[in-house]
């Protein structure tokens, strides 16, 4: 994916790319943000959602952020299942998980066809 300003007009022919370049068994990490690690999780989720209520100009990088940051929990599962480490994989991979559905739970109060279940 080549380096662009970000003028935010992703167009169909670039999503297209994108989902190309993603689909597929071989994992690929994104360069569009920094490397996330495997935290701070749950504080950078935090944050990406509080910008979110806010309607601040932060929200969608925070995420991104995040997302890197649930991606590297799954990456450091991966390597921990090839160092036989079963259980430190599975709570990597459990918190990776739960992230997703927390991300899930917020964006169901966001949701402007209230398609979201809302507990």
């Amino acid at each position: 994916m080549e380096n662009r300003e970000n003028t935010g007009a992703l167009t169909e022919q670039t999503l297209r790319l994108i989902v190309k370049k993603y689909s597929q068994d071989e994992l690929m990490i994104s360069e569009a943000y920094g490397d996330g690690g495997i935290d701070p999780l749950w504080p950078r989720f935090e944050r990406a959602a509080l910008n979110q209520m806010d309607d601040g100009d932060t929200a969608l990088s925070r995420y991104a952020i995040w997302a890197n940051t649930v991606r590297d929990n799954i990456i450091s599962a991966l390597e921990l299942i090839d160092d036989a480490k079963p259980e430190e994989a599975g709570r990597l991979l459990t918190r990776a998980a739960n992230a997703m559905s927390a991300f899930s739970d917020v964006q169901a109060y966001f949701d402007p066809m209230g398609m979201g279940k809302i507990e």
